[in-house]
């Protein structure tokens, strides 16, 4: 279980600066400072490091970012827009930067470039729940209730516990004239979120134009009425699951925890988990990201991202999500071998050797890195060296990967042939 508080913020902010102490201009370093800082707050800091960022490297996608994020913070919209273009010129297939720069766009009531922005969004990731909800949002200020009723649907399909999509689905089909329809959406955003004083209004106001009285009314929200869960024990049903190996079991609980507690950031890591088990590799990576909003400084919700960046096939990505986890903990293991399988990727197999090496050093009996070892020597023909490493992986990952085994021996054979 993942926790977040403020001390691992300032633990963060720590890090960061002495590694700039040793290398100032140390940009991933600079990047995640401004990152901290932003979550501490601090936005006036955080804009001076991002700045510092785009000062070693102009062309730093990610600080143009966070810049822009920050300048949203500050309510400085016309700064932000202006940065996330920038970040969007750099990576123009950045979901989140265009989702981003909608909202921006939004804000400064500059709706049809905000409509673009979410369709763009989600041509490149189009499991997207917030852009899809976002998108539906702009729909119905624009007076285009039809395209927001779809909008809200979408968000809900993907994740059916949001309160806020049932409850703007529920306006959008009472606009439409669909009253019994609307009732369902605004009853399912109250019983998601009961506490909340504009859900229970929206259901009120409509059973009274259904002609129920108010004490019919106050039975009928009394009935909905749910009591408040253990949500420690739903959260460590929720990670017992993934244990056992029950992801949509788990996902469905991590979501509904979600539901009723949004502020709940530590249920994003492990939703994260559970949807990078399923394979769903875009929504494990937005949830990834929503934790990372609140947490920056974790590492090992950074080396899992890296990892389903990497999977992905989003290697520049990966590797800057494993170097930042690396550069809050240097000694993650797991975050140096995936970074070493993104720069072997990438072709940079001698970088890719030093990091697998790297990892032998924190624990040489990794048999993961000893078989990424053997392939990064095989592809650099260093047969001797290869087999070592191949000889290593057999040693040690004979119970672990059995499947590989087999192929492990093969390519001895084959290599010691070659001498």
């Amino acid at each position: 279980m993942a926790v977040t508080s403020d001390a691992q913020i300032d633990e963060a902010v720590k890090k960061n600066r002495e590694l700039l102490a040793n290398d100032p201009e140390d940009a991933n370093a600079r990047l995640n400072l401004g990152i901290a800082l932003a979550n501490k707050c601090s936005f006036d800091e955080a804009i001076k490091e991002f700045r510092e960022v785009l000062r070693i490297n102009p062309e730093h996608a990610l600080a143009h970012h966070n810049l822009g994020k920050t300048f949203v913070k500050k309510s400085l919209l016309d700064e932000a827009i202006k940065e996330y273009r920038e970040a969007i010129r750099l990576n123009p297939e950045s979901a989140e930067t265009h989702s981003d720069q909608g909202e921006a766009l939004s804000a400064r009531g500059q709706f049809d470039e905000a409509i673009m922005e979410y369709k763009e969004a989600l041509r490149i990731q189009p499991e997207c729940a917030e852009a899809h909800s976002n998108l539906g949002v702009a729909f119905t200020i624009k007076g285009l209730p039809d395209e927001a009723i779809k909008e809200y649907r979408e968000a809900l399909r993907i994740n059916p516990q949001s309160a806020v999509d049932h409850s703007n689905l529920g306006c959008s089909l009472k606009q439409k004239g669909l009253i019994d329809e609307a009732t369902e959406e605004y009853r399912e955003a109250f019983k998601i979120s009961p506490e909340d004083i504009v859900y229970r209004s929206n259901l009120e106001n409509v059973l009274r134009e259904m002609g129920l009285s108010n004490d019919k009314i106050k039975e009928y929200i009394d009935n909905l009425k749910i009591n408040p869960k253990d949500l420690s024990a739903r959260f460590n049903r929720g990670t017992n699951l993934i244990n056992e190996r029950l992801f949509d079991e788990a996902i469905n609980e991590f979501r509904n925890i979600i539901g009723i507690t949004p502020e709940c950031i530590e249920a994003h890591y492990n939703l994260g988990i559970a949807l990078q088990q399923k394979g769903l590799l875009d929504e494990a990576i937005s949830e990834y990201r929503e934790f990372l909003r609140g947490n920056p400084g974790y590492a090992d919700a950074r080396c899992n991202l890296g990892i389903a960046l990497l999977e992905k096939g989003s290697l520049d990505e990966a590797i800057m999500e494993c170097e930042a986890a690396l550069n809050i903990d240097p000694e993650h293991a797991m975050a140096r071998t995936n970074l070493g399988y993104a720069l072997a990727e990438k072709g940079f197999l001698d970088d890719a050797i030093k990091q697998f090496r790297e990892t032998l050093r924190i624990n040489p009996e990794d048999a993961a890195a000893h078989y990424a070892l053997g392939v990064a020597f095989n592809d650099k023909g260093l047969c001797d060296e290869a087999i070592k490493s191949f000889e290593d992986f057999v040693r040690y990952g004979a119970s672990q990967y059995a499947d590989k085994v087999n192929n492990a021996k093969e390519m001895i054979e084959g290599l010691k042939n070659k001498r």
